[in-house]
């Protein structure tokens, strides 16, 4: 009896699309979401390369502007 309610139920399932909903959700949050953020981690990392180079680049500016200490 509980074997032919699970069957039932699997078919009820497959006529609603939950095969579809399943790799659906799988795609989503097994590869899209952790591509999208190993993206977006990437792009922080290049941006922040590109403001420490602008960082470096000012403090050089200034530095020269500076007269030498007396120590």
């Amino acid at each position: 009896m509980i074997v032919l309610d699970l069957n039932i139920a699997a078919e009820d399932g497959a006529a609603r699309g939950i095969w579809t909903d399943t790799f659906g959700l799988l795609f989503t949050y097994g590869i899209l979401i952790p591509a999208l953020v190993t993206g977006l981690i990437i792009v922080a990392m290049v941006s922040g390369r590109g403001e420490k180079a602008e960082d470096d680049e000012i403090r050089e500016r200034w530095a020269r502007k500076r007269p030498p200490s007396s120590s």
